[in-house]
This record gives C-alpha cells, sequence and structure tokens, in this order.
C-alpha cells in the first residue's frame, strides 16, 4: 500500500536552494527588530510619547503578522510578507526624513531594510509560499507579474496601502482629530484596495495536476486553461515567431517565456480589464518565475518537453 501511494505522488530531486525553502527568509525576519528597531526609534525619539507608541505598536504588529505569514505559507502570506517587508524599510526612510536623524543604528536600519525588501521579491520566495495552500499532489509555481502592472500599477497600490495604513493612526496620535478621523477611514478603505489588488498578482500560477496543468490567471484569464494530458501536450521555450494560432497570456512580463503546443484547438475566455472575449489556439505562452524548474517538473508528470 505506501509503495503505490509512493508511485502515485512525483519524486523530485531538489536543489539546495529548494531544500532550504523559506528558512533563510525566516531566520532573516527574526532579526528585524534586532536590526531596524534602534534605529528607527532613535530617528523619532524626539515625537511625543503618543506618536512613539503607536509606532512601535505598528512596527512589533507588522513583524508578528510576516512571521505568522511564514510559518504559514499560502498565498495571503505571500501577499502579506510583501507589502510588510517594503514597509519596514519605508518607515524607517520616512522616519528618517522628517526626524533629520542619520546615527549609524539609523543606516544599519535602512540597509536591513533594503535587505528583507529585496529578498521578498526573489523567484524562490513566491514559489514555497502559494504552495503551503496546495491541495493533494499539485505544484503551484508563480508566474511573472504583467508588465502593464510591473512600474506604477504595483508601487501605487502599494503606497496606497502603506499610506492608508499608517497615516490615520499617527494624525490621531498626535491629537489632530479633524483630519485623523477621515483620514483613518479613507485610508483603510485604499489599503483594502490595495490588498485586492496586490492579491490578485498573488494568485498567478502554473499549477501541474495528475491531470494535467493549469494557468491561473485573473489578469489575463476570465477562466483557469487546462492542458489535459490527452491533448498529448508539449512544453518547451517559446520561440520569436508566433502564428495566429498561438495566444500570449503573459500579459507581456519580463524574462523568459515557457509555451505548450496541443493537438487541438481549445477555447480561452480572454480578459482584457472588463471585456471578456473568447479565441481558440492550439499554442499558449505564459512565463513562469522559474521556468527551468515549470520543465523540471513537466519532466517528472511524464510532460513531453520540445
Amino acid at each position: 500500500m505506501a509503495d503505490r501511494q509512493n508511485r502515485s505522488k512525483p519524486q523530485r530531486d531538489l536543489t539546495l536552494v529548494q531544500r532550504m525553502g523559506l528558512w533563510p527568509l525566516r531566520l532573516l525576519w527574526l532579526i528585524v527588530p534586532i536590526a531596524i528597531g534602534p534605529g528607527l526609534m532613535a530617528a523619532v525619539a524626539d515625537r511625543s510619547d503618543p506618536v512613539t507608541l503607536v509606532i512601535e505598536g505598528g512596527l512589533w504588529s507588522g513583524w508578528f503578522a510576516g512571521l505568522v505569514a511564514l510559518l504559514a505559507p499560502s498565498a495571503v502570506a505571500l501577499t502579506a510578507i510583501r507589502i510588510l517587508a517594503p514597509a519596514t524599510l519605508a518607515a524607517t526612510l520616512l522616519a528618517a526624513v522628517s526626524g533629520r536623524h542619520w546615527g549609524d543604528t539609523t543606516l544599519v536600519a535602512l540597509g536591513a531594510g533594503l535587505i528583507v525588501s529585496v529578498f521578498v521579491l526573489l523567484p524562490m520566495v513566491g514559489d514555497p509560499l502559494i504552495n503551503g495552500s496546495a491541495y493533494g499532489s499539485e505544484r503551484r509555481m508563480a508566474l511573472r507579474p504583467p508588465a502593464a502592472v510591473l512600474l506604477g500599477p504595483v508601487q501605487i497600490a502599494w503606497l496606497a496601502v502603506f499610506v492608508g495604513t499608517v497615516t490615520g493612526p499617527l494624525l490621531l496620535a498626535a491629537r489632530q482629530w479633524i483630519l485623523g478621523i477621515p483620514a483613518l477611514v479613507v485610508g483603510l478603505a485604499l489599503a483594502a484596495q490595495g490588498v485586492r489588488s496586490l492579491h490578485q498578482l498573488a494568485r498567478r500560477w502554473l499549477v501541474f495536476v495528475p491531470a494535467g496543468f493549469v494557468v491561473h490567471d485573473y489578469y489575463t484569464l476570465a477562466e483557469s486553461l487546462l492542458i489535459q494530458r490527452r491533448l498529448k501536450p508539449e512544453l518547451g521555450l517559446a520561440a520569436d515567431d508566433s502564428t495566429l494560432d498561438t495566444l500570449d497570456l503573459s500579459g507581456g512580463a519580463l524574462g523568459l517565456s515557457l509555451s505548450v503546443r496541443v493537438d487541438e484547438a481549445l477555447p480561452v475566455a480572454l480578459r482584457t480589464g472588463r471585456t471578456v472575449t473568447t479565441r481558440s489556439a492550439n499554442r499558449f505562452v505564459f512565463t513562469p518565475t522559474l521556468p527551468g524548474q515549470a520543465l523540471a517538473e513537466a519532466r517528472i508528470r511524464a510532460i513531453r518537453i520540445e
């Protein structure tokens, strides 16, 4: 019985990076309070006690939320940590600029905030987090963000979350009641919308399942695209020469793209803003964050590689 179950699950030769998983980021996150806390608190030392208390409470709350996210991997956790990590850098920078404090501890805090902010954006962080909420023998692989949102919309959505979350509480702590109450209400609404937008990007996956694999992308597709084994899919690097029978589902994402060809044309519901159109094709292009691992997973699951 045990042998039968072992044969039903794909066997993988994990690289060192894959075996380490989230542990480097977890260890880095554990030292965030030590590396960032003293510098940030020194930068706001001349603020009133209520303001300082709100800042300190917000930092510890954010750090604890990030720790929970890293210990309980999921797509929600990916969204959370990619919001919280840059917030450490932004909070330190904002405090240093407003307080005109650039001591050694502040510079260390800025450096630590920059390191953790860059680390959470690495592709090897996304996959283990989104696989925390995978089902059974599923293997999820993140897709790169569309080029149209990479510079501009993503940063605006993150700013809406950061500014909308911190502005109201800080104004209220400073006893600016007239501005603080509206800022709190409007800010939380903006933050909720920003979180929703960012979370949509964290839910864009290539999913390997026993029946084949699925392109799961709310940005380009109105419905997920299932490529079944019975269609004899061939997966490989995307060629530069596209044809009328090729649909680009990458959203113009930067990086190495993969394509899959099937024996018969499949109808696909494409999303462009709020407009949904249907097209048929027998070749599809998409862009995983780790295309090499996607091809390796396909080989493990006996999907033909071009």
